[in-house]
């Protein structure tokens, strides 16, 4: 009944607020996973048999569902192999002429009928999002209904942890970056078509709702300053990181307001852009797991104001009016759906919380003309 209730509410016309735009666009696609079934079994079979699992198309896409927290070790990028046909693509059309698939299974993402082979469709134009944000949907929910048609062959993938998870790095070296592909024992007993992708589904609902509710008047104040700053003739900055990010930020229209470059927030072998900042600058940090500690130091120190999402906090701006801290709601495992019998949760959150919360300030920025 809640998942039923949540349903209806969200086929409402799209909002003002994209997060409840990308709420909106979960639950469009929640009505495609019946669709999803076949596909995804013909997809379990091949790669059971031994197939190998590609990634191809829009690079922030690929790079979104590959190396991920929660997803596929065994996926690859495709990049200029040709795979066999006992192999299986998942792609998303980027604009660009379609590589050579060969007779491999191709799964597409996006428009409707956009490219050859089966089709799992965004929703970006009925919910009025971004086409890239939008990509990353269906994906997850799609990559959920695989596992489960998987399971259903007494097969379990090896799936990513986060790398900020203790044992993140050390189970990449375990399965040797998924060249070990598959679970030799405690594989999860079979789960039924549906529970994955649902659950996905409600989870990342009740996380975008939680920002919703909790984090508008820091969102509207991210708006206003980056608003400030531009009318002021200053500069304004959208740092990010991740999978989806910075692409998601470079490539669209978020790009032509801000300046962008990668932050590594937390990573020390990453070095940080080398921006000098002026009084009345202002600066976005699309973050992960640890705040972005240095941008805020260095940004306030000149004048500036800075808003930033993160898993952690930093104590020391906790109280600084020029600081505005947003709480993306997911949980530092980032990968937030349950499987039982499994070790670790699976599916990723931040692409899409971290993606509607940019694209969010990026409305707010424009006064909320988009």
């Amino acid at each position: 009944m809640p998942f039923l209730i949540a349903l209806l509410t969200a086929l409402a016309a799209p909002q003002d607020s994209y997060l409840l735009r990308v709420d909106h666009a979960l639950h469009l696609c929640a009505q495609d996973i019946p669709a999803m079934r076949e596909p995804a079994e013909t997809a379990a079979r091949k790669l059971a048999g031994g197939g190998n699992f590609w990634a191809a198309g829009q690079p922030s896409w690929v790079s979104e569902i590959t190396g991920r927290a929660g997803g596929f070790m065994m996926l690859k990028p495709l990049r200029d192999k040709i795979p066999a046909d006992t192999d299986v693509v998942l792609y998303a059309p980027d604009g660009l002429a379609q590589p050579d698939f060969g007779s491999a299974y191709v799964i597409s993402f996006g428009k409707k009928d956009s490219a050859e082979g089966v089709c799992v469709y965004n929703h970006a134009g009925e919910a009025e999002i971004s086409h890239t944000l939008a990509n990353a949907i269906p994906a997850w929910i799609f990559t959920g209904e695989l596992v489960a048609a998987l399971t259903r062959l007494t097969k379990m993938p090896v799936m990513y942890e986060s790398i900020g998870a203790y044992g993140g790095n050390s189970r990449i070296q375990q399965y040797k970056n998924g060249e070990i592909a598959w679970h030799d024992s405690n594989i999860p007993p079979p789960v039924p078509h549906g529970l994955l992708g649902k659950r996905f589904v409600g989870t990342i609902s009740a996380m975008l709702r939680r920002v919703e509710a909790g984090q508008r008047p820091n969102l509207e104040k991210a708006g206003r300053w980056a608003r400030e700053a531009k009318a002021a003739g200053r500069e304004v900055y959208m740092y990010s990181m991740g999978h989806l990010f910075p692409g998601e930020v470079e490539k669209t229209e978020i790009g032509t307001m801000f300046k962008s470059a990668v932050w590594n927030a937390g990573f020390r072998n990453s070095p940080p852009p080398d921006h000098a900042y002026g009084k009345g600058d202002f600066a976005v940090h699309v973050g992960y797991q640890h705040p972005p500690s240095l941008m805020l130091e260095r940004i306030t120190r000149a004048g500036g104001k800075a808003a930033y999402m993160s898993v952690l906090w930093d104590r020391d701006y906790a109280a600084n009016p020029n600081v505005a801290y947003i709480d993306p709601m997911w949980d530092w495992a980032d990968a937030c759906v349950t499987l039982e019998g499994y070790d670790i949760p699976i599916l990723p959150a931040s692409g899409i919380l971290h993606g509607a919360i940019a694209w969010e300030i990026y409305r707010l920025s424009t006064g909320g003309t988009i």
